[in-house]
């Protein structure tokens, strides 16, 4: 039984990401959204904040919540469409397997929309992450696109048949993702203190832990709505 659980997750998320390889819409609006915000800021704020350290790691973390919230809504617009979600469904299936796929293959459409957004903070922000740093850095972008995910791909289900779903995602999302801004913007601090470190690390694993545990368990009655 778990191996065909498992074999499910990995079907669904492969899917999804076999999907998107062909359209790429997905990542192409979710990479323009993205860098348009750090040129944005660059040109903005680039003379007026002295700190380039701040504003290098406000803007990141700002392209990847909405870069992804961008993201969520083109990934899951695809699903709507031809009632593809219903379809799916109707696989005698474990629903949740359904939900831990798609949370799946987001982690890794947002991880490479972080990663380009780190790119782009370096292009066009002119600051540059130390090589120690780096390791550090991407290990929280995986650990908030699994946050980021868990909500992002419940809540979209939710709105998927609302006529406002890519205008009203973003507001519903953002501040559930709270937790997710404040520590990833800490943790990309440059010498932050290790005790520091190890306490937003253990808030944004108790983050990820709660939302995966809340979309599996009620994802089965969101999409029954």
């Amino acid at each position: 039984m778990n191996r065909r659980y498992a074999r499910v997750v990995y079907e669904v998320a492969r899917k999804d990401l076999l999907v998107e390889s062909r359209s790429k819409q997905t990542l192409n609006a979710a990479f323009v959204f993205s860098a348009l915000i750090i040129v944005v800021f660059s040109f903005v704020f680039g003379e007026a904040v002295g700190d380039r350290e701040v504003l290098a790691r406000g803007a990141l973390w700002l392209a990847v919540v909405f870069g992804g919230a961008v993201g969520m809504s083109h990934a899951v617009a695809l699903e709507g469409k031809n009632e593809a979600i219903d379809g799916l469904l109707l696989v005698p299936v474990d629903r949740s397997a359904i939900y831990l796929g798609k949370v799946v293959s987001a982690t890794v459409l947002i991880t490479a929309i972080g990663t380009l957004s780190l790119a782009f903070v370096v292009v066009f922000l002119d600051y540059t992450f130390g090589l120690e740093a780096l390791s550090t850095i991407m290990l929280v972008i995986v650990l908030a696109s699994i946050g980021f995910s868990a909500v992002g791909v419940l809540l979209s289900i939710l709105m998927l048949h609302s006529q406002l779903q890519e205008s009203l995602l973003p507001v519903l999302l953002v501040p559930l993702v709270v937790p997710i801004i404040l520590a990833g913007t800490e943790l990309t601090q440059p010498g932050l203190a290790p005790e520091m470190a190890s306490a937003w690390f253990r808030i944004l694993l108790a983050y990820d832990g709660l939302v995966l545990l809340a979309g599996w368990m009620t994802f089965e009655y969101v999409v029954e709505d």
